[in-house]
């Protein structure tokens, strides 16, 4: 199913030609406030959303839901908070999670709150600040590089079974998932585009101005609509 999402931004027009001395142009400060809001609200559906109808209201399927009902289940606790997850706990959920029939850590993101981010580190970390490394020593759990990919910042945490690309989502923070796992080649974004139509994020400015209204006030509307295509649930992985 695809969704759709709105977010409108309404200013009177004596508002919008006042100056103020802090920010020149209020309404442009706003407008960029949401836009970052529009894509936070569909972050939010594509990570925790539920697939369903509710009063001919669709709703797309979220990671948390597709992997918790149909993926890998593993035990989070201890990676960041309470617990005793050691590092060994670690790697095995990791042996069986990448299993080389039909999945590989490189095309894995692996998308964790902030707890579980410090965690990561700490672990990575535990080698380069404890032991002499030479040519003849290797680290089976150490942390390599950081990339940005599409303004995302990774960092990559080697391990047996390949390198982690590891990404701090703070929609995470706060909830009771540890850890997503997911493959990027079996899930897809999918705005809904057809008949020569495109709904995927649009903005149309002026719904209500002045001159259409009566109403003294502009009003702009942000829409997409869209939904996620998971598929190959064995390929992902919860930590919770």
């Amino acid at each position: 199913l695809t969704q759709i999402w709105k977010t409108s931004m309404a200013m009177d027009n004596t508002t919008r030609a006042t100056v103020l001395k802090y920010e020149p142009n209020e309404f442009a400060r706003i407008w960029r406030e949401k836009l970052i809001e529009h894509k936070w609200d569909i972050e939010t559906s594509l990570l925790f959303g539920s697939q369903g109808s509710v009063d001919s209201v669709q709703y797309t399927q979220g990671a948390v839901d597709f992997i918790a009902n149909y993926g890998n289940i593993f035990t989070g606790s201890g990676m960041g908070g309470t617990g005793s997850k050691s590092q060994d706990d670690f790697l095995d959920d990791m042996s069986n999670f990448l299993d080389p029939r039909y999945n590989n850590a490189s095309a894995t993101l692996f998308l964790v709150p902030t707890d579980t981010y410090n965690w990561l580190h700490k672990l990575g970390g535990y080698f380069s600040n404890n032991v002499e490394k030479s040519p003849n020593y290797r680290a089976d759990f150490s942390l390599g590089g950081k990339k940005n990919v599409f303004g995302v910042d990774i960092t990559q945490i080697h391990t047996p079974y390949g390198a982690m690309n590891v990404a701090r989502n703070v929609h995470l923070d706060g909830t009771t998932v540890k850890m997503l796992g997911l493959n990027m080649k079996y899930c897809k974004y999918r705005p809904l585009v057809g008949n020569g139509l495109n709904r995927d994020t649009a903005v149309y400015v002026g719904v209500q101005t002045l001159e259409n209204s009566g109403v003294d006030r502009r009003v702009d509307l942000i829409q997409t609509e869209a939904g996620m295509e998971w598929q190959m649930p064995e390929a992902h992985a919860i930590w919770k």
